[in-house]
């Protein structure tokens, strides 16, 4: 049971990193959307 537990933590911990991964580009795409990007000095 725990191996299971293990195993959903990690596939959901590497699914939300994709999904924000994803988003980010989105954002950085869209003009519109790119000030919500804080930028580095």
């Amino acid at each position: 049971m725990q191996e299971q537990i293990d195993m959903n933590y990690k596939r959901i911990k590497i699914e939300v990193n994709q999904i924000i991964l994803d988003e980010f580009e989105r954002i950085n795409n869209d003009p519109q959307l790119t000030h919500l990007i804080p930028k580095d000095k």
